[in-house]
C-alpha cells in the first residue's frame, strides 16, 4: 500500500505530506481546491507524464516522493533484482522522482537511479490509476488478457504455456539456425576432407623433422666426410712423419727414461694408452670412411620430405605437433558431419514434439479464455447495472492473428503464438441502448471508465494482486441510489485492496475508512493547495457541506451523520 505521499514545489503544493491508511481513503474539497494536482502527482509518481508545468518557480525543482510498504509480490523483487535495485528487509519501497528546471526528470527508487521505463514495469505491479490519466490499464488492451486470466483462475495453465513455448520458439531457433548452417557445413566438410587427406598423405610423425635434417646434413656433405676422413687416416698412421709413428719414437725414449726414473712409470703408461687412442681413431675414421654413403637420390628425398613437412607447418600451425592436433581437430568435425543428418532429423523431432504440446496447451488455454469470456459479458452487466450503466453491454473478443509458418492451427489456419498463448482479447463496450459494442477507449467516459474497472475489480477482488487502486471521476454522471452502490462496492473492494478515491458526493465519501479534505488557501498573495486528514467531527461537517454547500443546516449535519452510519461509519456530532 502507498502509506505515505509527499510533494514539494509541485504546482500549488510549496510542501505537502500524507500519511495514507489502508483500506478505502477518500478525498474531497471544493472544485478548484487542488484534487487534480493530488492524482496528477500520483500518476506522476508512476511514471505518467505531468499534464502541467509542475514546478512553481522556475530555479527550483520540484519533488514527489511515494513511500510503499509490504510489498511482498514476487514480480516486484524479481524486477527489482532485475535492475539491481536494493530491496528492503521490511519489503518497502521509496520512489522518488525529480523535475529540474531544465525540463528533465529523474527517477529513483529505493535511492537507486532508475529508467522512467523501469518505473513504468513497476508502477504497474503496484497501481491501477482510473479516470482521465494516461496511466489506468484498462484502456491498454494488453491488460485485457491479465484481466481475464485472473477471473478464470489460469495463472497456472498460463505459465505451462509460457515454458512451452519458450522450449519450442528454441528447438525452432536451433533447428533453423542448423539447417541455415546446412550448405555452409556441408561446403566446410569439403575443404576439411582435402585438408585431412594431404595431411594423412604426408602422415607426419612425431621426431620426423629433426631426424630429416640430421640425415640431410649428413648426406649434402659426403664427400667433405670422406675427404676430412681420408686425410685424418693418413696423419694418424699413413705419412712419413704419422701421428702414430712419432708417438712409438717419443715412448720409447721415455720409456728409457722410466728405466732410470721410477717416478715417471705412470706417466709412461698414461702415454702408451694416448697412442693406443690414436690407433683406435685411425681404424675408426677408416671404417667410417667405408660406411660413408653418395645416394643423391635418397637426398633429393629427404629434401622433398622436409619440404612437404614444413608446408604442412605452414599451413596448418607452427609445429608438427600443431599440425597433428589440427587432424585430430579434423577427424572430429568430419565425425560430427556425418552424423549431421541424424542430429538434424533429431532435433526436428524434438522441435516438432514441442510444438505439438505448446499447441494443445495454447488450445485449452484459449478455450477457457472464451468460456470465461463468456462468464464475464454475463457478469460485468450485472454489476454495471447496479453502478448506474443498466443499459450496458459487454463484451470480451478474443481473436487470433494469422501467421503462415505458426505451429498452432485453428479451424486448420496457422495462427500466432506468443508466451501468453494464441488469444488477443480487447474488451468492447456499449453504454447506451442501440449503440454497438466498441473498444473501452472509443466509447467509454472517464466516469464510465472508472466504474467499469469497479465492476471488473469487485468481479476479480480475490484474484488480483495489484495492491491499489485510485479512482477519480468515479462518480460522473452518478447520484442517489446509484452513488450509494458505487460506495458500497468500493467499500467492499477495499477489503482486498487499498483504495484512494476523489469523490463529490456524499453517499461515496461516507463510505470510506479515512477522510481527507483538500483545501485551497492565499497565503501572501500566493495560492497554495493543502491536503488534511479529518477527525470524526469534521468528516461530519465535510460530508455535510457536500449535501448543502456553503450553508450547511442541522439537517445536513444529521444527514451526514445519518450517512456515515449507513455506510458503517457511526460518529456522533460535537
Amino acid at each position: 500500500m502507498l502509506h505515505k505521499l509527499s510533494l514539494s514545489n509541485y504546482a500549488l503544493a510549496d510542501r505537502l505530506e500524507l500519511e495514507l491508511g489502508d483500506g478505502l481513503n477518500i478525498f474531497t474539497g471544493e472544485t478548484g481546491a487542488g484534487k487534480s494536482i493530488l492524482i496528477g502527482a500520483i500518476a506522476a509518481l508512476l511514471g505518467e507524464k505531468a499534464a502541467f508545468n509542475p514546478q512553481r518557480e522556475a530555479e527550483t525543482k520540484a519533488v514527489i516522493e511515494g513511500l510503499f510498504v509490504n510489498c511482498t509480490q514476487p514480480q516486484i523483487n524479481a524486477l527489482l533484482r532485475q535492475h539491481e535495485i536494493d530491496i528492503a528487509a521490511d519489503h518497502s519501497l521509496l520512489v522518488r522522482r525529480e523535475f529540474h528546471p531544465t525540463g528533465r526528470s529523474r527517477v529513483f527508487v529505493n535511492d537507486t537511479p532508475v529508467a522512467t521505463t523501469i518505473l513504468e514495469e513497476l508502477a504497474d505491479l503496484l497501481a491501477d490509476l482510473h479516470g482521465q490519466h494516461e496511466h489506468q490499464s484498462l484502456l491498454r488492451p494488453k491488460t485485457h488478457l491479465r484481466f481475464l486470466d485472473s477471473f478464470a483462475g489460469l495463472d497456472g495453465l498460463r505459465e505451462q504455456v509460457a515454458r512451452a513455448w519458450e522450449e519450442a520458439r528454441t528447438l525452432r531457433g536451433q533447428y533453423q539456425d542448423l539447417l541455415n548452417r546446412q550448405q555452409e557445413i556441408k561446403a566446410l566438410a569439403e575443404i576439411e576432407v582435402f585438408q585431412l587427406q594431404e595431411i594423412k598423405q604426408i602422415n607426419p610423425q612425431p621426431g620426423e623433422e629433426e631426424k630429416l635434417e640430421a640425415e640431410i646434413r649428413l648426406l649434402g656433405h659426403a664427400e667433405q666426410r670422406a675427404e676430412l676422413a681420408g686425410r685424418l687416416v693418413t696423419l694418424l698412421t699413413e705419412s712419413e712423419h704419422a701421428v702414430q709413428v712419432q708417438l712409438r719414437a717419443a715412448a720409447d725414449a721415455l720409456a728409457d727414461l722410466a728405466a732410470i726414473d721410477d717416478g715417471l712409470a705412470r706417466l709412461l703408461a698414461d702415454f702408451k694408452a694416448a697412442e693406443v687412442t690414436v690407433h683406435e681413431t685411425a681404424v675408426e675414421m677408416q671404417s667410417y670412411q667405408a660406411r660413408i654413403e653418395f645416394d643423391s637420390a635418397r637426398l633429393e628425398q629427404a629434401r622433398q620430405r622436409l619440404a612437404d613437412l614444413q608446408r604442412l607447418k605452414r599451413k596448418y600451425g607452427g609445429t608438427l605437433a600443431e599440425v597433428v592436433a589440427h587432424l585430430d581437430r579434423l577427424e572430429r568435425s568430419l565425425s560430427e558431419f556425418e552424423n549431421f543428418d541424424a542430429t538434424l532429423a533429431e532435433l526436428a523431432e524434438r522441435r516438432q514434439t514441442a510444438e505439438r504440446v505448446c499447441a494443445e496447451l495454447c488450445l485449452q488455454l484459449s478455450e477457457k479464455r472464451r468460456q470465461a469470456g463468456r462468464q464475464l459479458e454475463r457478469a460485468v452487466p450485472e454489476v454495471l447495472k447496479e453502478l448506474g450503466l443498466p443499459a450496458a453491454k459487454f463484451v470480451v473478443r478474443l481473436e487470433h492473428q494469422p501467421q503462415p509458418d505458426g505451429f498452432v492451427q485453428v479451424e486448420q489456419q496457422p495462427v500466432r503464438a506468443t508466451r501468453d498463448g494464441i488469444d488477443v482479447v480487447e474488451f468492447d463496450i456499449s453504454t447506451n441502448p442501440g449503440q454497438p459494442p466498441a473498444p473501452l477507449a472509443k466509447v467509454a467516459s472517464g466516469g464510465e471508465i472508472s466504474r467499469i474497472m469497479l465492476a471488473l475489480k469487485s468481479i476479480l477482488a480475490e484474484r488480483d494482486d495489484i495492491p491499489i487502486l485510485i479512482f477519480d471521476e468515479i462518480d460522473s454522471g452518478v447520484s442517489g441510489r446509484v452513488a450509494q452502490a458505487v460506495g458500497r462496492r468500493l467499500q467492499k473492494l477495499a477489503l482486498s485492496h487499498q483504495i484512494l478515491c476523489i469523490t463529490h458526493l456524499p453517499q461515496i465519501a461516507s463510505t470510506g475508512s479515512h477522510h481527507f479534505l483538500v483545501e485551497k488557501k492565499i497565503r501572501k498573495d500566493r495560492t497554495h493547495t493543502s491536503v488534511r486528514r479529518l477527525d470524526a467531527p469534521e468528516r461530519v461537517t465535510a460530508i455535510a457541506s457536500l449535501l448543502g454547500g456553503e450553508k450547511i443546516t442541522a439537517t445536513h449535519l444529521k444527514s451526514a451523520q445519518e450517512l456515515l452510519a449507513e455506510a458503517g461509519n457511526p460518529v456522533s456530532q460535537q
